[in-house]
């Protein structure tokens, strides 16, 4: 009967998990600071060549200025949540693998049991990583048992 392994924790505190998840993070939030950036800028920016912005009409866009900020405060926690959210998820689905795979070889070596083969789920990136690693240590095992 097949063993499923199926990781439950999408936070496991390894290093490697949280690096991809900073460089994930930073991937979406400077290019997302960015582009409301510029945008924020270039809508006061045309407003002020259209109009020239003379004081009583720069007292008039204060309420334009606060509902554009009403948004985006409104409107950037929650996406920002979302691509936290995904951050995690992409970064599990790459740390989870790694993990599981330092485990299997630190527990081969600790125990020096060489005959029991890593398992991954298939799907897992890392799969032809394990597939190769199982296949040496097959082709370790049939040296060995040539040359006692």
């Amino acid at each position: 009967m097949r063993t499923k392994f199926l990781r439950t924790k999408y936070l496991t505190g390894s290093k490697i998990q949280l690096r991809y998840l900073g460089l994930l993070m930073v991937s979406i939030v400077v290019p997302l600071v960015f582009a409301a950036g510029c945008l924020y800028y270039l809508i006061f920016t045309i407003m002020a060549e259209q109009i020239g912005i003379p004081e009583y009409i720069a007292y008039n866009l204060y309420p334009v200025v606060k509902k554009i900020n009403m948004i985006l405060l409104i409107g950037v926690p929650p996406l920002f949540l979302l691509l936290v959210f995904w951050g995690i998820i992409l970064s599990h689905r790459f740390a989870g693998p790694m993990e599981r795979l330092e485990k299997e070889l630190k527990r081969m070596a600790d125990q020096s049991d060489y005959k029991k083969r890593l398992k991954i789920r298939k799907r897992d990136d890392l799969t032809p990583i394990v597939e190769e690693i199982n296949r040496l240590l097959d082709n370790l095992e049939k040296k060995q048992i040539r040359h006692p």
